[in-house]
């Protein structure tokens, strides 16, 4: 059987939001301090999500909801 690769909502939230900070970035909407101040922080994030992924956390199913 082919394993699946899941990827917590949160983890997808935060890399939509890196997404879209790089193209206001192209775009000229925001400046390079702000640009990278926020980066960082969502990086930050980033890092923090994907360090509680374990078996038990991939195998929770409230992880995949996305709250819309």
């Amino acid at each position: 059987m082919e394993k699946v690769n899941k990827i917590p909502s949160r983890i997808v939230e935060i890399e939509t939001s890196i997404k879209l900070l790089e193209y206001l970035k192209r775009k000229n909407v925001m400046d390079d301090g702000m640009y990278n101040f926020c980066i960082n922080k969502l990086m930050n994030k980033l890092t923090l999500e994907k360090s509680k992924v374990d078996d038990d956390y991939i195998n929770n199913i409230d992880n995949y909801k996305i709250l819309t």
